[in-house]
């Protein structure tokens, strides 16, 4: 095991060498702002190149359809494309931000039981390197706008999510679900599974479990609620 010596070589390393990045990581928690700042900066770049090629007149059009299935009333003024740029830039950067936040402190608390006490700062640190693989889906989606000649509904052209493999419409009453189900949650895992078995003294199998669970406590609870409701 060689730690990562910067942390542009730590963001490579997430991908090609997860244990010499979390041993890095683990001394020099601040090398977090990097990979964080990839993550919130992916969605900006993203959703310009889409509402730059998208036809805005028939996104207006689905749009205004798709609400009035839902019956919904939308503001006309909140339909324009800057309203629309800025309200998915903002959402994609809330929601992987409070991820991120939310999943540091799983790991905080779950982890109570190991000798060696880690503090919130440094799970949130190992947080921000375990969803980098945000970065893949950004990359893919990105390039299925730019060389997709089809238009595409904004909740179906994110393929980080689950709805961007299976285009479910604003109507459906499982498309919020699945634009929020990670494609790459087994990354997120194996990289969760990486940190939890370097920064600690769990065994396998606990370690799998510590790293599994958060993600399949979201695919049983929410299916549960959308049924109920």
């Amino acid at each position: 095991m060689t730690p990562s010596k910067n942390p542009f070589i730590a963001v490579f390393d997430a991908f090609r060498s997860p244990i010499d990045c979390f041993a890095a990581v683990y001394d020099r928690p601040r090398w977090a702002i990097l990979p964080y700042l990839i993550a919130i900066l992916g969605p900006i770049f993203f959703w310009s190149s889409y509402f730059s090629n998208v036809d805005m007149g028939w996104l207006q059009q689905e749009l205004m359809v798709q609400f009035t299935n839902l019956n919904q009333q939308m503001e006309p003024s909140l339909l324009t494309k800057e309203a629309l740029h800025a309200s998915e830039v903002v959402a994609d950067i809330a929601g992987r931000t409070l991820c991120i936040f939310v999943l540091a402190l799983w790991l905080h608390l779950a982890t109570k039981s190991n000798q060696y006490k880690h503090s919130y700062g440094k799970w949130l640190a190992a947080s921000c390197f375990i969803m980098l693989p945000t970065l893949i889906g950004d990359f893919a989606s990105y390039t299925n706008i730019m060389f997709n000649s089809n238009n595409i509904m904004p909740n179906a052209a994110d393929l980080n999510s689950l709805n961007g493999l299976i285009k479910l419409p604003m109507s459906n009453p499982w498309a919020s679900f699945a634009a929020t189900i990670p494609l790459l949650a087994p990354w997120y895992i194996t990289l969760t599974y990486a940190v939890v078995t370097a920064w600690t003294d769990f065994d396998r199998a606990k370690s799998i479990v510590v790293a599994i669970l958060p993600w399949l406590l979201a695919l049983i609870i929410w299916p549960i609620m959308i049924i109920a409701v």
